[in-house]
């Protein structure tokens, strides 16, 4: 009776075969500082997008541009407390 090497070199490589993380990754969408200062008005909100532009960490310049997002919102649709 033969062998088949094929199929048990198959079994062998997919157990050892790395699978792809489970975990979901984050949304990766980029936000124009363009865009940014044409929304940013005041005078907080332009010192707030300097922040951002000279900001190197790219987890911190995430938090300052949510954090200028929440100032931009219009009064009217912002969550009442």
């Amino acid at each position: 009776m033969k062998h088949d090497t094929k199929k048990t070199k198959f079994r062998v490589r997919s157990l050892f075969r790395s699978k792809p993380s489970p975990v979901k990754k984050e949304d990766d969408t980029r936000i124009s500082l363009s865009v940014l200062k044409k929304l940013a008005i005041t005078k907080e909100q332009m010192e707030i997008l300097k922040l951002i532009e000279n900001e190197t960490i790219p987890s911190v310049r995430d938090a300052w541009i949510d954090y200028l997002l929440e100032k931009i919102k219009p009064s009217k649709y912002k969550k009442s407390d």
